[in-house]
């Protein structure tokens, strides 16, 4: 201990009533005369006292000294991006690439691996917080894992793991985060043909893995949104993976799973009206049947599925009507959106055959109620899909909500300049669910049979959007809406990133 000076042999009663003890025999006069017992008095022969002067004060300097070295060390620009993408595409609400976590190691060894997972990453947060260093430092990985993914694809043993698929999803994603050209082409599609051939080569051990059938499952879905959106047929490979993966899923199968079969579905039975295999008759009565099978889907959905539908008495400027859906996740939102925009789009054939079929017979009253029920089916999915934003967009200060709830067009217009910093404090979290709104809402507002007013609010949203979350697509899409031009639907799906971001 640190030396405080000379020990007293007062007894106990006398120190603790800190008095001056007289260390009489027996007793001393200080205790006899308050009655107390004494104990007797110490013996400081008997104490070993070290003092640790010297060492309490090497301790308090060195703790001066230490105050000079930064608690924590810069992240580089590589792992904030790994750190973003982890927490959007991984362990998030969403999910996509849940699998990463499986399947990827810290210590992995495979380059074109962790050079396409560092592409990706930095091309994300370029995107999220745009910088030409994170641009360029994630075309140098994009680049380096190209040659590596061709490298390991020249060894047998090598192209067959699941590191390989991997890296090819995500060189997949990184050309949906970087490309700017509003429409769907071959090449798209050409990593995940490329990854779907090699799965084909792999045999059916690779399914004995949940790890390796989710990554499975996502390289099916981004397939199959390829194949509908550049209009092409779905190939007999990508039917059957999906027949072999769902033979292994448990019961009862996912909803967004079943929806994708229904889509499969949507993209054959729209081949055939394209190539007119189908008389009007026979498209207008295949397209109720299948949107029948979405309606179906809606309402089997399991309840950790289903959405809870909450009046207000005061709307908000975010509010189209007097109600708006709660989901408990945003992938349930997701799903539900997914179904009432391809609800959208078959009633609009099915409102387009039944127009077309009318004009060939006279007072047709099965045609003019076939049409009547399409148009309610448009409304009533794009209003469910406005109902679904008030949940992920946030309520802007008071005063930027004023500016808005006046009027959206004055909150800013296509040319003005994005802002560089945040108008009050926007949560960050809610810019990607807001971003995966803007095409559901797109295709709500481009409907004919849309009321004026619907078209209008959602031009309004999505200038906040812009304004507020800096959403540059957000006004993009806006404008186009605006012009009155009719851009097709997955221009605008493909210019908005397509699977990256939307589904």
């Amino acid at each position: 201990m640190v030396y405080c000076g000379k020990l007293s042999k007062a007894c106990l009663p006398c120190r603790r009533r800190k008095l001056r003890c007289d260390l009489r025999k027996d007793t001393c006069t200080q205790c006899a005369r308050a009655q107390l017992p004494c104990f007797g008095y110490r013996d400081t022969n008997a104490l070993r006292l070290i003092d640790e002067s010297g060492a309490v004060q090497n301790r308090v300097q060195t703790k001066k000294a230490n105050k000079a070295v930064p608690r924590s060390v810069p992240l580089s620009t590589c792992s904030q991006a790994r750190d973003i993408f982890y927490h959007d595409y991984v362990v998030g609400t969403a999910r996509p690439f849940d699998f990463l976590q499986t399947i990827y190691s810290p210590t992995c060894k495979d380059e074109h691996l962790q050079k396409s997972l560092d592409a990706v990453a930095l091309a994300y947060l370029n995107y999220q917080r745009p910088s030409l260093s994170a641009e360029e430092e994630a075309r140098e990985n994009y680049v380096s894992a190209i040659s590596c993914t061709s490298a390991a694809l020249q060894c047998p043993g090598q192209a067959k793991q699941d590191t390989t698929i991997l890296a090819i999803l995500l060189l997949d994603l990184y050309e949906k985060i970087t490309s700017k050209e509003p429409a769907f082409h071959g090449a798209w599609a050409a990593h995940l043909s490329g990854a779907l051939t090699l799965v084909n080569l792999r045999g059916d051990q690779q399914f004995d893995d949940p790890g390796v059938i989710r990554m499975l499952m996502r390289l099916s879905t981004n397939l199959l949104i390829s194949y509908v959106a550049s209009d092409r047929p779905v190939s007999s490979e990508l039917v059957a993976l999906r027949d072999t993966i769902a033979a292994r899923l448990p019961t009862p199968i996912d909803p967004k799973w079943r929806e994708s079969d229904l889509m499969i579905e949507f993209a054959s039975l729209r081949q055939d009206i394209q190539k007119r295999v189908l008389s009007d008759s026979e498209a207008i009565v295949s397209l109720i049947n299948l949107d029948a099978k979405f309606v179906r889907l809606g309402l089997e959905v399991p309840s950790a599925w289903q959405y809870r539908t909450v009046h207000v008495g005061v709307k908000s400027s975010h509010h189209y009507e007097s109600f708006h859906h709660i989901h408990p996740a945003e992938h349930v939102a997701q799903m539900w959106n997914t179904l009432r925009l391809t609800r959208i789009l078959l009633n609009e054939l099915i409102s387009y055959r039944s127009s077309k079929a009318q004009r060939k017979q006279v007072a047709n009253p099965e045609l003019v109620a076939i049409h009547q029920c399409a148009t309610r089916a448009i409304n009533e999915m794009a209003s469910d899909i406005c109902a679904s934003l008030p949940q992920y967009i946030e309520d802007p200060p008071s005063s930027f909500a004023e500016a808005f709830a006046n009027d959206g067009a004055e909150i800013i217009s296509s040319k003005t300049e994005y802002r560089t910093a945040p108008l009050g404090q926007p949560d960050p979290t809610r810019q990607l669910p807001c971003y995966r709104l803007i095409f559901p809402l797109f295709v709500a507002a481009q409907s004919t049979a849309v009321a004026p007013s619907l078209w209008k609010w959602v031009i309004k949203q999505l200038r906040f959007m812009a304004a507020y979350h800096a959403i540059e697509n957000a006004m993009s899409v806006a404008n186009i809406l605006e012009s009155g031009s009719k851009q097709q639907i997955w221009s605008v799906y493909a210019m908005l990133g397509s699977y990256a971001f939307v589904c």
